[in-house]
Parts: structure tokens; C-alpha cells; sequence
């Protein structure tokens, strides 16, 4: 059996030629995982810009396989589960804004103070999030990314005896122009992160929508407002705003990489 002590390249090599498809995930996550907590434990990591551009690739081909798996995603294969969002995204974009700082800017987490219940599946939510905040951070010149969380301004009446989860908005905008054409471009190719965004939309019956507004780009998601038409029970428990930080491989790093690099 090869170790990364002995011979890392070829490590990388092979988890860099395997294929990615959807069929293949498991095998892929764990094979690129177990050569990143490999490379993590290199005590010359941060000696070796060698060793630091593999673990980069190593992130960004997690990256790329996430990706294709949520355009490849099924409604079938969809289990969304009550989620508390207001709390979740904010630990999101404290973590966001921990790698980010150093690079000199600033993820803004906006939210009324009340619970913010929705039937979603969180961690592709935290995906999306994450997504628009790496695309700003790598496309705005803006220091500054607001991030922020709304309730409908009015709820409509709902039927007597029927509790239906309200439906919100979160927008995320950053200073600098908007390119629509290259939106428009990379959402038609399947397994861009683009087309992952608008897949994770659909799924949850919400939209998403991408415009400029006062010299500001900015991305609006419409989500929650439906209930499965399955009973499903139960929550999901998300991780908090250390264990997204404690995990070098957690998706936060692995999301924000294009903009991060190798930290």
C-alpha cells in the first residue's frame, strides 16, 4: 500500500484521474478525503507549497464532484427535513467570514431576531449560500458581502386547522457589476455550480434569481412556503459555527476554495 509519506504524487495522481460521477461519489469522497487528512498530517504542510497546492486540487475536485451530484439529484432522492435557517445561516457566514477576513473581506449576516422555519434539505442550502459567497469574494470588488434573511412581508391566510412553514428570501449582494451573460453560459453546463444553484432551487420549489441593483450584484433565493407531500419527521441538528471551523475538510473550506486557497 502506497503512503503520502513515501510517495504523495502518486496518491494524487490516482485520485485526480478517477472519474467523477454520481455513481462513484462515496468511492471519490473517501478516496480524496483520506489523501487530504493524509496531507493535513504532514508536519512540512506548511513548509511545502508542493504539498499545499495538492491539498488546493484535492478541495476543488471535491468541489467539482459536489457539484455534478447535485445536478444529477432526483426529486426522489430529495428528503428535506424542518430546519431552523436564521440560526444555520449565520453560523455559515461567521465561518464564511473567518477564512475570508484575511483576505481583507467581510461576509454580513443580517436576520429579524425569530425563528425561521422551513422544510428544506440544509446542507444543500449550505451549499448554495456558500457558493454565492465564494462567487462574490471571487467576482465583486466589494470588500464587504451582505448576506441576509427575510420573512415575507405579509403571510398569507392560511387554512384553519393548517400550519404551512412561511416562505423567505435571502439575498446575497457585494459592490461591482454583474456579469448575466456568464451566469446565463455557465448555468447551461451540467455540473457547473451554477447549474448546481438552480437544481437546488428547483428541488425546493423556490427560485433563484440574479440582478444589479444601486452598483450592487446580487442574488435572491425564495425558498420554504410548501410542505412534502410525504409526512416527514423529524430535524436535522446542523453543525455549529466551530465544528464548520474545527474540520479542515468540512464544506465550508472545501466551497470557499476557489477564493481561500490552500488556509
Amino acid at each position: 500500500m502506497i503512503h503520502i509519506a513515501e510517495a504523495p504524487e502518486a496518491l494524487f495522481r490516482q485520485a485526480m484521474a478517477a472519474a467523477l460521477t454520481p455513481e462513484g461519489e462515496n468511492e471519490a469522497r473517501t478516496q480524496l478525503h483520506s489523501l487530504m487528512g493524509d496531507l493535513l498530517a504532514r508536519r512540512d504542510l506548511e513548509r511545502s507549497q508542493r504539498l499545499q497546492n495538492m491539498l488546493l486540487a484535492c478541495r476543488l475536485r471535491l468541489r467539482a464532484l459536489q457539484n455534478i451530484v447535485l445536478c444529477a439529484r432526483e426529486e426522489e432522492d430529495f428528503l428535506p427535513c424542518l430546519c431552523e435557517l436564521r440560526e444555520y445561516t449565520q453560523d455559515l457566514c461567521a465561518a464564511a467570514n473567518t477564512l475570508l477576513t484575511p483576505l481583507g473581506r467581510q461576509v454580513r449576516f443580517e436576520a429579524p431576531e425569530e425563528r425561521m422555519e422551513a422544510f428544506c434539505a440544509p446542507r444543500d442550502i449550505a451549499w448554495l449560500v456558500l457558493e454565492l459567497v465564494c462567487n462574490c469574494a471571487l467576482h465583486c470588488p466589494g470588500e464587504e458581502i451582505a448576506v441576509s434573511l427575510r420573512p415575507p412581508a405579509a403571510s398569507p391566510p392560511r387554512p384553519r386547522g393548517k400550519k404551512r412553514p412561511r416562505a423567505y428570501t435571502l439575498t446575497v449582494e457585494c459592490d461591482g457589476p454583474l456579469d448575466l451573460e456568464a451566469l446565463h453560459t455557465a448555468g447551461l453546463r451540467e455540473g457547473s455550480g451554477v447549474a448546481a444553484m438552480r437544481r437546488i432551487a428547483w428541488l425546493h420549489h423556490g427560485a433563484l434569481l440574479w440582478l444589479e441593483r444601486d452598483d450592487k450584484s446580487v442574488a435572491a433565493l425564495r425558498l420554504g412556503g410548501w410542505h412534502p407531500a410525504t409526512g416527514i419527521t423529524g430535524a436535522y441538528d446542523p453543525p455549529d459555527y466551530v465544528e464548520l471551523l474545527g474540520d479542515p475538510c468540512s464544506p465550508v473550506y472545501i466551497a470557499l476554495a476557489p477564493a481561500v486557497g490552500s488556509l
